[in-house]
C-alpha cells in the first residue's frame, strides 16, 4: 500500500500534512533509497540457482497457519510440517518450486521430521 502510495507522489486525505512531508522526506534520502534497493535484491535473491522463495498460501502470517494446522491436527505443527503447507499446492501437494523442495528435504532430514502429505 506504501508502495503505491510513495509512487503516485500524492498525499491520501488520511495522511496529515506533517506526516506526509515527513514520509516524502524520508522516501527521498539516499539512505531510504540504498536500503530499498538492497531489500528488492535481497527478495529477488537466486540462491543456488532456484529462484527467490515462493509462498502458495496468500497473504496469512505464518502464526495464522499454524494455528490452523494445530485445530486440524490437534497438536502443534512441526516446523517442517508448517513449511510443508505453506509451500505445496493444495490440488497436486506438488512443491511450488526446486527450493523449497531442497530446504523440506534439508530441514526435514536434519530435525529427523520428513511427513509427507499429513495435512
Amino acid at each position: 500500500m506504501f508502495t503505491d502510495i510513495r509512487k503516485s507522489g500524492q498525499r491520501p486525505l488520511w495522511i496529515g500534512e506533517g506526516v506526509w512531508a515527513e514520509l516524502s522526506s524520508t522516501w527521498g534520502s539516499p539512505d531510504y533509497t540504498r536500503r530499498r534497493d538492497q531489500n528488492r535484491h535481497n527478495k529477488a535473491s537466486d540462491i543456488g540457482g532456484l529462484g527467490s522463495s515462493l509462498h502458495i498460501r496468500g497473504f496469512v502470517p505464518h502464526t495464522e497457519h499454524r494455528r490452523r494446522l494445530k485445530q486440524v491436527l490437534g497438536r502443534e505443527p512441526t516446523p517442517v510440517e508448517l513449511h510443508s503447507h505453506t509451500h505445496k499446492r493444495q490440488e497436486d501437494q506438488q512443491w511450488v518450486d526446486e527450493r523449497a523442495r531442497r530446504a523440506y528435504v534439508s530441514d526435514g532430514l536434519s530435525a529427523g521430521n520428513l511427513v509427507e502429505n499429513t495435512i
